[in-house]
């Protein structure tokens, strides 16, 4: 486990980190935000939401994502996961692309 700030709990499957608007957690390949139902996520598109959770609003470049998702392969796939992302979740804006700098997680 890596230094994360004091509000980012993480063990195995399990990634819980608070937000202005409430806790996120992560259980397995289920996500739970603030009042809305669970969402279970595709591997591919939890990778990428589990580094966006964890970054709490930070901006991630794709070239980062690309480096810590290894089995992400390719820019397209990348993008397509994002996609896969966006269409699972209740508000597809809660992923943000940051114009010519990369994704970060609106919560």
């Amino acid at each position: 486990m890596g230094e994360l700030a004091q509000d980012v709990v993480e063990e195995h499957h399990y990634l819980r980190v608070r937000t202005a608007r409430g806790a996120v957690e992560i259980i397995g390949n289920v996500i739970h935000l603030p009042g809305e139902d669970p969402v279970r996520l595709a591997p591919g598109p939890m990778s990428v939401m589990r580094v966006l959770v964890k970054a709490q609003g930070a901006v991630i470049s794709r070239e980062h994502l690309l480096r810590v998702l290894p089995h992400c392969g390719s820019v397209h796939g990348l993008e397509m996961w994002v996609s896969r992302l966006r269409q699972a979740l209740p508000d597809p804006h809660t992923v943000q692309t940051v114009v010519k700098r990369g994704y970060r997680l609106a919560l």
